[in-house]
């Protein structure tokens, strides 16, 4: 969780070596409670792709921007509970083709550098100067790491979780027969079916074409 405002500060430890926090009190903690967005809003940032966006947490409070993950999943208003609704005002939107922006299930002009430019376009929009933190999760890892780089002097802070670098082995272990596949069979076939079906109709409405 992001606390207000220094949950996540380590202090320098001179040689000494820090005691880890056990696992159970990590899990256990609950996240922030999440009321109605303060406002919402839609950004088109190009001939195609409209997203859609909510603004959470305190009106005048510290920027914050989440980025979800997939590609793909697009945000839940939970999502907002990951930031102290007294101090962050927190940023969450759907990715081109995601949830609620438009038009959903897009691939065109869907990739790394359209998603980071959007990033850019949404702190503009919003006349945000600085994001005081990012929070990426998954997919949106790879996304905010991304967008640090591209705008280094935009982004005083980042938080990364269930860091997924989309590197070939990790999306093999997600998406193959061989991680997550054996992990839970069943999940696995009716996804990978059900891709096979996508697969089929695609090829079908080309050969029409």
């Amino acid at each position: 969780l992001i606390g207000c405002p220094h949950t996540l500060a380590v202090r320098a430890t001179r040689g000494r070596r820090l005691r880890p926090t056990p696992l159970r009190a990590l899990v256990m903690r609950q996240l922030y409670p999440v009321g109605a967005p303060l406002t919402t809003g839609n950004l088109a940032v190009s001939s195609v792709h409209t997203l859609y966006y909510e603004l959470h947490g305190k009106a005048d409070g510290v920027p914050a921007l989440f980025l979800h993950g997939g590609p793909g999943a697009g945000c839940a208003r939970r999502h907002a509970g990951f930031f102290d609704p007294t101090h962050y005002r927190v940023v969450l939107f759907d990715q081109r083709g995601c949830g609620k922006s438009t038009p959903r299930g897009s691939l065109e002009g869907n990739d790394t550098p359209s998603l980071v430019a959007d990033c850019e376009a949404l702190r503009r929009h919003l006349g945000i100067e600085t994001w005081d933190l990012v929070l990426g999760g998954s997919w949106g890892v790879t996304l905010a790491l991304a967008y640090a780089a591209r705008h280094p002097t935009k982004v005083s802070a980042l938080v990364l979780r269930a860091v997924c670098l989309m590197r070939t082995k990790e999306v093999l272990w997600l998406f193959g027969d061989r991680g997550i596949g054996r992990l839970i069979p069943d999940g696995f076939h009716a996804y990978s079916s059900a891709c096979d079906t996508e697969r089929t109709q695609q090829q079908q409405q080309q050969q029409q074409q």
